[in-house]
Order: C-alpha cells, then structure tokens, then sequence
C-alpha cells in the first residue's frame, strides 16, 4: 500500500424504503442537511413482515399481495450517515405499519464515470 496516495473518507450507501406520498418531504429532508449528499429514487414493490397486510397492489396471477414504495439510495461520507437516517426517518414517518425501513452498508470503492472514464481532450474525443 502506497502512503503517497491521499487517504479516502469511507462512504456508506443508504437505502430507504419509504411511503410514495412522502417522497417530497423526505427529499426537502435531504435537502436541509448542511451537506446535500444526492440520491437516487427507484419504484419498489414487496411484502414486509405483515406479509402485504393492507397492500396496495394485487398480482393477479396467485393473488399475491403487495406494498408500493420507493427506494432511495443515498451515499454518503460515513460520518453523515446518522444525520441522513434521521432525516429520512422523520420525514417518512406516518406511525402506521409499513412506513418502510432503512438499511446502512459500506461502499468500498466510488468512482465518478465522466472522472475515471477514458482520458478525454477538450474536444471529447478519447485520447489514444
């Protein structure tokens, strides 16, 4: 291991299920957190605990019974993580069964495409 390379900052990814109605509230959350670290949203679908009590969508093809949510997905400086669980929590809750969960894992590596991709020269062309 080279002590010539700057040493990165561990990162966590995490991941929300959350209520469909209560994306913009979670979102304006993230929002006033001093440091806005972006996310991703994803439409999901699933059973918790309950088994679909309740749930809001039928497969009609055995009756299976879902919940609607949205993902979210948010990486963050590991340091952050506290903040942006509580955020997420507090603007997600409705104190009713099935207002989701949040899952916390290391990312080991992160890398921007447009920084690590092909070295490009001012005209976008890849560099040979």
């Amino acid at each position: 291991m080279s002590t010539d390379a700057p040493a990165r900052e561990a990162l966590s990814l995490v991941t929300a299920f959350i209520h469909p109605h209560l994306e913009a509230r979670v979102i304006r959350a993230l929002h006033d957190l001093p440091e806005f670290p972006g996310f991703s949203v994803a439409e999901a679908r699933g059973q918790g605990r309950g088994r679909g009590f309740g749930g809001t969508y039928v497969a009609s093809e055995h009756d299976l019974t879902y919940q609607r949510h949205l993902r979210m997905e948010i990486v963050c400086r590991a340091g952050a993580v506290e903040a942006v669980m509580q955020a997420v929590a507090d603007a997600g809750w409705t104190g009713r069964r099935g207002d989701g969960v949040i899952l916390v894992t290391p990312v080991i590596d992160f890398a921007r495409i447009r920084e690590r991709g092909a070295a490009t020269g001012s005209d976008g062309e890849a560099a040979r």
